[in-house]
């Protein structure tokens, strides 16, 4: 299965990796987009709420879904407790995680969210 980061930290990408995961790594929504493109197995995103200026995790997996269908899942971590956030759960297929997150929290999302992957198809 894959996953695309975007700047969460090395510790998360590692943390995946050890737990079988195969990460790829995305510094901005552009890079995102374009690694999306290349990699149409990405199975779920693991974002920060806020990225660099002018970009949110939420604009990501909207461009991403785009690309990959609106089944994508995704954990968007975040320390933001506007209405904006809390929106987002309401979404079948977004966790929002509060930081600090640890590491079992984290892989406990991430588990629940790719459990129910099989079952759906790619575009619903």
């Amino acid at each position: 299965m894959f996953t695309l980061r975007l700047p969460l930290g090395s510790a998360t990408a590692m943390l995946l990796e050890v737990e079988g995961y195969r990460v790829i790594t995305a510094a901005s929504l552009a890079v995102a987009v374009k690694g999306a493109k290349e990699n149409l197995q990405i199975n779920l995103l693991v974002t920060d709420y806020h990225l660099s200026p002018g970009e949110t995790g939420v604009e990501v997996i909207a461009a991403l879904r785009g690309v990959l269908g609106e089944s994508l899942r995704a954990v968007l971590v975040t320390g933001d407790t506007s209405s904006t956030v809390g929106d987002l759960e309401r979404d079948e297929w977004i966790r929002v995680a509060s930081k600090p997150i640890n590491a079992d929290e984290l892989l406990a999302i991430v588990k629940t969210l790719l459990a129910r992957h099989s079952s759906v198809p790619k575009n619903a």
